[in-house]
């Protein structure tokens, strides 16, 4: 049923007061609430990490987030608690008798003068290479870069990140979907991603992935990127894990030959757990404008020079 770009997704009796519902349109997810007899809709997927808003709790006009606890305004879609950052997309809704009808059209002005739409393209890609760094809980994904589906390039910017579906996963207290930075360049052939094994539902089932598998992409998204005023230098501090992004920037800078300085100094608990020091050292090799000092925080390391 259609009026004016409203289209009916529920009955009243469908959603009892203080509850709410998820209804899909024209393939957006949308939480559906009603509150004190009104009706509000807002995106069901947080622009925190995707967890769906209409499995969380409803405090008044606040719609909290059951993965992060992130917190939003059910009448204008505004963040109220983080960590989400990004506003929810809002939409309207009307009563025709018993029929609850939203316009999927109109979001809110307040919202549409602020948000970046939350929802980006999704990809299927295909795992082509998984590797294990030998003596440490690290595993690295490649995928190709090309969908599986319709041929489009997974296009991103150096230090975004995306969303990882790899299907199946329950009972994660962080929910079945996880975010990982592209530790990849986008002058790469390949998408890559690394990340700690835990022992959670989804870790378990990423470390069981088999070459051939097709994982759903949704991405990208980020803001963390190199500047663009290249005459001031970038200085990164990673530990551990979190160097992912910074692989991904110094190996876009040194391919794309960017007039920028960068210095990282990059700090593990042992030089077996230097995760991309042959990457990084090859760079430094042709990259001029790159210095890189590795520290050691192993006890029983003799000392912590830089090497």
């Amino acid at each position: 049923m259609k009026n004016d770009g409203f289209v009916k997704v529920a009955n009243t009796s469908d959603i009892p007061v203080s509850k709410m519902k998820e209804v899909q349109v024209n393939g957006q997810n949308i939480c559906l609430a009603n509150i004190d007899g009104k009706y509000f809709a807002i995106n069901n997927i947080c622009s925190h990490e995707g967890g769906p808003l209409a499995d969380g709790r409803l405090e008044g006009y606040e719609v909290e987030c059951p993965w992060h606890q992130s917190k939003f305004d059910m009448r204008t879609g505004q963040v109220k608690v983080p960590p989400a950052v990004e506003p929810q997309v809002t939409y309207q809704v009307k009563l025709e008798g018993e029929n609850v009808l939203i316009n999927i059209g109109s979001m809110t002005t307040e919202v549409k003068t602020k948000v970046k739409q939350v929802e980006s393209s999704e990809y299927r890609l295909i795992l082509k290479e998984r590797q294990v760094l030998e003596g440490t809980d690290i595993l690295s994904l490649k995928f190709n870069k090309k969908a599986e589906d319709n041929n489009r390039i997974f296009d991103y910017v150096a230090g975004q990140f995306a969303f990882f579906d790899i299907g199946k996963v329950y009972d994660d207290p962080k929910g079945p979907i996880r975010h990982f930075t592209l530790a990849s360049s986008p002058t790469e052939e390949f998408i890559l991603i690394s990340t700690r094994i835990r022992d959670s539902p989804y870790k378990k089932k990423l470390d069981l992935l088999q070459i051939g598998t097709t994982v759903k992409v949704r991405g990208p998204q980020g803001k963390f990127t190199l500047h663009e005023d290249h005459s001031k230098p970038a200085i990164f501090l990673s530990g551990g894990i979190g160097v992912t992004p910074f692989r991904s920037m110094i190996k876009y800078a040194t391919d794309k030959n960017l007039p920028i300085r960068i210095i990282i100094i990059d700090s593990n608990i042992s030089r077996e757990n230097i995760l991309f020091k042959n990457h990084f050292d090859k760079c430094a090799d042709t990259n001029k404008n790159l210095k890189i000092i590795y520290t050691i925080t192993d006890e029983q390391s003799k000392n912590g020079d830089d090497q």
